[in-house]
C-alpha cells in the first residue's frame, strides 16, 4: 500500500459552488470553506469546547457584554497582505443580515446579539445593488457591536447566553474584508473574488472546479487550532475516485468519535391538504418513530426521565395524496421508504420526490414554497452547530415559529414564547427547561413536526488510503480537512478524469 503524502492533491467529489462564507451553513461545502476562514472562536481538532482564534482575548465587562481583543498577526490574502480589523468583524456581522441571503443559523444571532433584529429588519426595501448595500451599513450600526478601535470590539447580547463563542465560532459569521463591499452576499461575483485568513486560499474557480492552494499570508504561529497538510484541495463533480465524496454518500459506523447528537425528522406543512390538526395528527400517529422529543436528552432539555408526549390516534381521512420531499443521499432514501410504506399501509398515496443536498438546504430557507404547496411532508436531519448545552440549535430551527429546520411553521405565538422565555433563562436551569419541554410539546401537539430518531453525524466515504478523516465536534459534525493524508501515487498534480483546469 502506497504511504500517505504530506503536501499532496485532495481531490474532493462535490459541486464546485463555493460560497462565500455569510451562506456557508448547512452548505455541502463547509468543510472546504473552514480551511480558508477564521473566525473570532474555532473548535480544535477533538474538543467541543471553542477556543480564541482570531480573538487574542475575551474579557466579561458585564453581565451581558464582552470585549474583544484581535489577534495582531491575522492577515488577508489581499495584495499587500493587510490586517484582519474591528471594523471587518462588523462588517461581517452586519452583512450576515443583508436581506439577498437568508443564512439558516441567522435566529442564533437576532435572538442573542442586542439590536440584530432590528439592523436586520432596517433594511429598506429600495435596497437592490451592492453600493446600496455599502451605503446602508455605513449609516447604520448594530446596536450591540461596535469596533471601539482597530482591534477592540464591544459585543453585547439580550442575555447572558453560554454559548456566545460558539455563535461566534460559525463561519457564517466570520469577518469580512472590505473588498466584500462591492458584491451582494453571495453572489457569483462575490463567489469568484473570495479573501483567506485561513491556511489555504481560492486560486481558481471555475464553472467545473475549484482548486485551494497554500495562503502566503497565514502563518502556523498565528493559527492556534489549525493544520495545514494537503499541498492544495481539489473540488471537482467530474472526479471518478475522489479521496472524499461530499456529494451525500456516508461511512456507516465511523461516526463514534463526534458527541453530536441531531434528529431525523418529519415536518408537516400545514397548508393545503394537512391544513387541518386532526389530519395531521393522523399522518403523525401513523409514521414509527424511536425518538419522542426533538431536543435529544443530553442537549438540557428535556431531562431522560420527562414523560414523552403521547401519540395521536390513526384515524385517516380517504383519499389523500401527499407529496414528500427527502434529501438525495442514501440514507434520505431509505427514511424516504420507510416513512412512506407505513403511510401507504395507513391508506395514504405518498409522492416521493428527492432533491440534491444544496437544493434541499434551499427549500428549508424558503418558506414561500411551503406557502406554495410545493409540498406536503418534508424529511430532514438537523444536527447541533455545537455540542455543550445546545437545547438552543434545536428549539430555535425546530420550534420556533421561524424555525429554519421547520419551513412549514406553526404560527403557535405561545410556542414562540416559551422558547423565548428558555433561551433568556439561562442562568435558571430548571426554568428554562420547563419551558423547553413545554415548546416542544405545543408544537408536537399541533403536528407539524414528527421527530423520527436521534443520530450522530457519519463521516464522508473516502477512500481506504485516505488518513487522519476526523468529525469536528461542532458545526453539525462536518469533516476537518486541514489534517487529511493522501497516498503517495495521488500526490501529483494529475487532475481527475474528464477534467481540465
Amino acid at each position: 500500500m502506497a504511504q500517505p503524502h504530506l503536501g499532496g492533491v485532495l481531490r474532493l467529489r462535490a459541486l464546485p459552488q463555493l460560497p462565500e462564507p455569510v451562506a456557508s451553513h448547512r452548505h455541502p461545502l463547509l468543510p472546504v470553506t473552514l480551511l480558508h476562514t477564521r473566525g473570532l472562536f474555532a473548535y480544535p481538532n477533538g474538543s467541543s469546547a471553542p477556543v480564541p482564534d482570531l480573538a487574542e482575548s475575551v474579557e466579561r465587562v458585564g453581565p451581558t457584554a464582552h470585549l474583544i481583543r484581535l489577534r495582531a498577526d491575522v492577515r488577508w490574502d489581499t495584495s499587500p497582505a493587510r490586517a484582519v480589523t474591528a471594523h471587518d468583524v462588523v462588517r461581517g456581522l452586519k452583512r450576515l443580515c443583508a436581506p439577498h441571503h437568508t443564512s439558516t443559523a441567522l435566529p442564533y444571532f437576532l435572538s442573542t446579539i442586542r439590536g440584530m433584529t432590528a439592523y436586520r429588519d432596517g433594511h429598506p426595501a429600495t435596497l437592490r445593488t451592492a453600493a446600496d448595500l455599502a451605503e446602508h451599513a455605513a449609516a447604520h450600526d448594530i446596536a450591540g457591536v461596535r469596533a471601539l478601535d482597530g482591534r477592540t470590539v464591544l459585543v453585547e447580547l439580550l442575555h447572558p447566553a453560554a454559548e456566545f463563542a460558539d455563535l461566534l465560532a460559525l463561519p457564517c459569521a466570520a469577518p469580512a474584508p472590505a473588498e466584500y463591499d462591492a458584491f451582494l452576499p453571495d453572489s457569483r461575483e462575490a463567489r469568484h473574488n473570495l479573501r483567506s485568513t485561513g491556511p489555504y486560499r481560492v486560486a481558481l474557480v471555475t464553472g467545473d472546479a475549484v482548486r485551494l492552494e497554500h495562503n502566503p499570508a497565514w502563518r502556523a504561529a498565528s493559527d492556534p487550532v489549525r493544520a495545514r497538510v494537503p499541498g492544495s484541495v481539489l473540488v471537482s463533480a467530474l472526479d471518478d475516485d475522489p479521496h472524499l465524496d461530499l456529494t451525500g454518500e456516508r461511512v456507516v459506523g465511523r461516526d463514534e468519535c463526534s458527541p453530536l447528537l441531531g434528529v431525523d425528522y418529519l415536518a408537516l406543512n400545514p397548508r393545503g391538504p394537512l391544513r387541518d390538526r386532526v389530519v395531521r395528527s393522523a399522518v403523525a400517529g401513523a409514521v414509527r418513530r424511536g425518538a419522542h422529543w426533538l431536543v435529544p436528552p443530553d442537549a438540557g432539555a428535556p431531562p431522560d426521565d420527562a414523560a414523552p408526549p403521547e401519540r395521536g390516534p390513526l384515524l385517516l381521512p380517504p383519499p389523500l395524496t401527499l407529496t414528500m420531499i427527502h434529501p438525495d443521499t442514501p440514507e434520505g432514501y431509505d427514511t424516504a421508504v420507510a416513512v412512506a410504506a407505513e403511510l401507504m399501509a395507513a391508506g395514504l398515496d405518498v409522492l416521493a420526490r428527492a432533491l440534491p443536498q444544496a437544493e434541499h438546504a434551499a427549500l428549508l430557507a424558503d418558506r414561500s414554497r411551503a406557502e406554495a404547496g410545493e409540498w406536503d411532508l418534508l424529511l430532514g436531519t438537523w444536527l447541533p452547530d455545537w455540542a455543550r448545552g445546545n437545547a438552543r440549535a434545536f428549539l430555535l430551527p425546530l420550534c420556533h415559529s421561524t424555525g429554519v429546520a421547520n419551513p412549514g411553521g406553526h404560527g403557535l405565538a405561545r410556542a414562540d414564547a416559551l422558547v423565548e422565555a428558555a433561551l433568556a433563562a439561562q442562568d435558571d436551569p430548571e426554568r428554562a427547561g420547563a419551558a423547553a419541554r413545554e415548546a416542544q410539546r405545543l408544537v408536537l401537539d399541533e403536528a407539524v413536526v414528527v421527530p423520527l430518531r436521534h443520530r450522530r453525524p457519519l463521516l464522508p466515504h473516502a477512500r481506504a488510503d485516505v488518513r487522519n478523516l476526523r468529525v469536528l465536534e461542532a458545526f453539525g459534525g462536518v469533516a476537518d480537512l486541514s489534517a487529511v493524508l493522501v497516498p503517495e501515487q495521488c500526490a501529483d498534480e494529475r487532475e481527475p478524469t474528464g477534467l481540465q483546469v
